[in-house]
């Protein structure tokens, strides 16, 4: 064999090694997302079916149950939207929420779809740093970096999905830094806190700290984006079920706490 046949044969399996070994990342990845669990185990916080989020995902004979049925927008098009699960779970647990909160409206989208099925007389407050206050971010230094930069680029709205529509009489838009937000005098108020605000440790840390003060005797806390890919979120999260009943929702990335105090 010659030596260029023989260097040539090297380089080629290199190249096929090297190929397999993206090929599978990839596919591993894509397993674990769908999974929501890592390659050869389960993510640190528990899982719970949905049955265990609320009475009205109790599954019948014929399949979900009537009363899970919600007002609807699917996320195709839409900046950094709920999956269709994730948006299920949050219009049918606002059917039963006379007073939600969520830090981070993004497009408001999130807002409009939990406004359709909250109860009438409900209201949704909603919380986003107006895009000319974008420098008044107050990031840590350990802040994940790339999570600083999706913060600003989803903080660019300034009209909503709901602001024409008639869910706006429902909707409270409060433009504000969610560190700055003064919570001392909504002690104890929210049937439902949706926290998918700036996913940096230092935010989700200030947002869940003030959340926990904000919630009422059985309401529910839920966080979104629950995964490696968002690592300050994933990070705290696992630290926080240490200290608190948390679960992980099935087929989501929602985290949720119930306050049965």
């Amino acid at each position: 064999m010659s030596d260029e046949l023989f260097y040539s044969l090297i380089i080629s399996n290199i190249i096929s090694v090297l190929v397999l070994y993206f090929c599978a990342k990839r596919l591993l990845k894509y397993r674990r997302r769908q999974k929501r669990a890592f390659t050869f185990k389960s993510y640190p916080i528990p899982q719970c079916k949905l049955e265990d989020v609320h009475p009205c995902f109790t599954q019948s004979q014929l399949g979900p149950n009537p009363s899970s049925a919600v007002y609807f927008i699917g996320g195709e098009g839409v900046e950094a939207s709920l999956t269709d699960r994730e948006t299920w779970v949050v219009a049918a647990l606002s059917k039963f929420s006379n007073r939600i909160f969520e830090f981070g409206t993004c497009s408001g989208k999130t807002s409009h779809i939990m406004a359709m099925n909250a109860p009438n007389g409900a209201q949704v407050s909603t919380l986003t740093i107006h895009p000319s206050q974008f420098e008044q971010l107050s990031f840590d230094a350990n802040d994940d970096s790339v999570h600083k930069t999706i913060a600003k680029k989803e903080a660019k709205f300034d009209f909503f999905y709901y602001s024409d529509l008639p869910t706006s009489e429902k909707i409270e838009q409060i433009f504000s830094d969610s560190k700055k937000l003064n919570e001392t005098k909504l002690k104890g108020v929210f049937d439902l806190i949706l926290i998918d605000g700036a996913h940096t440790k230092s935010y989700v840390e200030s947002d869940s700290k003030k959340a926990f003060g904000m919630l009422k005797k059985g309401g529910v806390i839920l966080w979104h984006d629950y995964k490696p890919e968002a690592p300050d979120v994933f990070s705290y999260l696992n630290n926080l079920a240490q200290e608190v009943p948390l679960h992980h929702i099935s087929d989501t990335d929602f985290v949720i706490y119930k306050n049965k105090q």
